[in-house]
This record gives structure tokens, C-alpha cells and sequence, in this order.
């Protein structure tokens, strides 16, 4: 997977020949950008803006590391430059408690399609995949964003990628204790706010067969079988569907998802409405994250069914 060095033959300068080097690398690179910035549109520009500046740093790559790694390195970098300059705005006090943070508390928040995901070779680092689905949950990157920009990248180096110390240290610019005492204090804080799993007996059912429940449920308007799919707390989340809505599954943060569709005026074409993350838990559906139809684009969405 490494490559063994900036350049792999003739043209070591030409930058066409480093574009084709770095593209295996960018699905990668933008699912950690992702999960720093916790905005799908922003962890494109922000993995463009890494592989150019990668470029223009090619020289300080000495081979100490593996050039993934450097590459890891520039892109938490470019992060952390980021968010310096755009701030996030804070949670309120009263959501810093514990429990899932809403979406709405954090505007920048969006989801991640499955079809990023699947450009990411299966591949081990530490004891995780790369995107496996507890590191990538829609509710585990909503967790991420209320930890300090350098926490977060200290926490996503050490307990998602299985980066040891010294070398989370390294590319950090940090000590090994400065590391480790980061790591301390993020792995609460992150806790704090990801979904206490359902308890024993709850029926079993993948999220495939859950999302089926789900949509010809609403499909028949059969208030009875809504319900034993979705938990009371997923059930106030929902937003009502327009008049005539189509459905189009789909998968976000290796979660199923629906996309929904309005009918227009001329009862022929179905306009974006609005996109559900769905978090399943014990064989029903225990929350719904709610994103307007501005995301269909950039989450290859079509417009119009």
C-alpha cells in the first residue's frame, strides 16, 4: 500500500507523474479529512488543498517515514490550518453533558456517502479497518467535533488509525507525554456523546431488512408496523413527508439512509426534499438525522426522480 518514495522512476519533478502517485492515497486522505472537519464538502477541498501542498513539500519527504504516512501527516496538517482560521461555533452548555449531539447543534455536520467509503482498500492499521463502521458513524463524527482541533487529531491518529505515540507525536509536532495526555482526556469526552447500545433480547435484523420495514411501512401508511421498527425517540425526530414522496435508499456513514422526494406541480416529477441518516440499533431504527435537499449534489443524489 506504502509507496517507497515521492516518485517511483523518470520525472521525479514532474507533477503529473506525483498527481498519478497520490490518487490511490485520496479516498483515504479525504475520509480522514472528513473525520477532523466532520463536513463532507469540506474534506473534499481540504484533500486537494493537501495533495497541492504535498506537492510543493515534496522535498521534505526524507524517507523516515512511509510516504502514506507523510501524507497522513500534510493532510492533518491542512486540517488543523483550517479550523484555526474558521472556528467552529461552541455547543451549547446544556448539550456538553452527554448523549448524542443533535445535528442542528452542529451546522457544519454532513453526512459521508458509502460510495467514498468503498474507495477505501480494505486494509488493517492498528487494530481498525480504516473505515470501519464505529469510526466512521454519523454520531461518532458528530462526537469527534466537540473535541479541540489538536485533541481530535490526536485521537484520530492514535485510537482510529493505530498510530503509536511517538509517531502521533512526530507528525503533531508534540511530545509523547503531550500525546498521551490528550489521548486521556479525548477518549471520555468522546464517549460521553456516542449512543449506549440497546440491551439483550432485542430482535435481530440487519439494516437492510430494517430499512425495508421502514420504507414499506411508510409506503402503506401502517402506523402498526412504524412502530416496531422505530424507537419512540427516532419517531420524534422524523419530519413529515410531503405530499406524494418517493424514497430512494441509499447509504451514508455505512448507516442506511433515504432520500426523499416531493412531487411537483405537475404530479410528474419528484423534486430533493430531504435526507434521513438512520441509526439502527437492535433490530430498529433508534435515531434519524435530518439534512435538507441542498446535500443531494455533492452526495450524488439525483436532483429529480
Amino acid at each position: 500500500m506504502d509507496g517507497g518514495g515521492v516518485a517511483g522512476g523518470a520525472g521525479d519533478d514532474d507533477a503529473a507523474a506525483f498527481s498519478r502517485l497520490v490518487a490511490r492515497y485520496r479516498p483515504e486522505l479525504q475520509v480522514h479529512c472528513y473525520r477532523l472537519l466532520g463536513s463532507f464538502e469540506e474534506s473534499g477541498r481540504l484533500v486537494t488543498e493537501t495533495l497541492l501542498r504535498a506537492w510543493h513539500e515534496r522535498e521534505s519527504f526524507a524517507g523516515h517515514a512511509t510516504f502514506r504516512t507523510w501524507l497522513y501527516r500534510v493532510a492533518t496538517h491542512t486540517c488543523l490550518d483550517f479550523l484555526a482560521t474558521a472556528p467552529r461555533t461552541s455547543l451549547p452548555r446544556e448539550l456538553r453533558g452527554g448523549g448524542p449531539v443533535p445535528a442542528s447543534a452542529l451546522p457544519w455536520l454532513q453526512p459521508c456517502p458509502d460510495t467514498l467509503l468503498e474507495q477505501v482498500p480494505a486494509q488493517k492499521t492498528g487494530s481498525d479497518e480504516v473505515v470501519a463502521r464505529e469510526t466512521i458513524s454519523l454520531a461518532f463524527v458528530a462526537a469527534l467535533q466537540l473535541l479541540p482541533p489538536r485533541q481530535r487529531a490526536v485521537f484520530v491518529l492514535r485510537e482510529v488509525l493505530g498510530w503509536p505515540a511517538r509517531e502521533t507525536a512526530a507528525a503533531l509536532g508534540a511530545s509523547v507525554a503531550a500525546v498521551n495526555s490528550a489521548l486521556q482526556r479525548a477518549r471520555p469526552a468522546v464517549g460521553r456523546h456516542l449512543p449506549r447500545p440497546e440491551g439483550p433480547g432485542a430482535p435481530v435484523r440487519d439494516d437492510c431488512a430494517v430499512l425495508r420495514l421502514y420504507t414499506d411501512a411508510l409506503e402503506r401508511d401502517d402506523t402498526a408496523a412504524l412502530a416496531t421498527v422505530l424507537r419512540e425517540e427516532a419517531r420524534t425526530a422524523r419530519r413529515p413527508d410531503p405530499p406524494g414522496c418517493r424514497r430512494l435508499p441509499t447509504r451514508m456513514n455505512r448507516q442506511p439512509a433515504v432520500a426523499l422526494y416531493a412531487r411537483g406541480p405537475d404530479g410528474r416529477v419528484h423534486h430533493a426534499h430531504g435526507l434521513e441518516v438512520l441509526r439502527v440499533e437492535g433490530g430498529r431504527i433508534a435515531g434519524i438525522t435530518v439534512f435538507g435537499p441542498d446535500l443531494f449534489a455533492v452526495m450524488g443524489l439525483p436532483p429529480a426522480l
